[in-house]
């Protein structure tokens, strides 16, 4: 693992702003020396390799249980505590859902067909 993080991820995140080329490699017949594209993300280490990988297969509807194997946990609960990071994004679609549900169910008496004294359409409830 070590090496896949010595020659293949550092030197694709350590990129020059200029050149595009790793630390370390000479950059010929330009007079600006090395400076690392901050656009690109700073390795933090494995750790947060993985998860980063919980977080992403999460946010894609990857069944929990089958995170928990992939990274190879004995137990879901650590899994889920460590190494699923929730984003703001998430917590904005979320609550969208949840607001868009509460407008339905609003609009909507208890047979699910529409109240007489609302202004929604037919089209408008799913």
């Amino acid at each position: 693992m070590d090496n896949v993080r010595t020659w293949a991820i550092l030197p694709l995140l350590g990129r020059c702003v200029h050149s595009g080329l790793p630390k370390g490699k000479k950059h010929a017949k330009q007079q600006r020396s090395y400076q690392r594209d901050v656009k690109l993300p700073e390795w933090h280490g494995w750790h947060a390799a993985r998860r980063g990988l919980g977080s992403i297969l999460y946010r894609l509807g990857v069944p929990d249980k089958v995170i928990q194997a992939i990274l190879r946990h004995s137990n879901v609960n650590v899994t889920l505590g460590y190494y699923v990071k929730s984003a703001s994004s998430d917590v904005m679609a979320a609550m969208g859902k949840f607001e868009e549900k509460l407008t339905v169910q609003n609009l909507q008496d208890t047979e699910r067909t529409l109240k007489p004294d609302s202004d929604a359409t037919s089209g408008f409830v799913s």
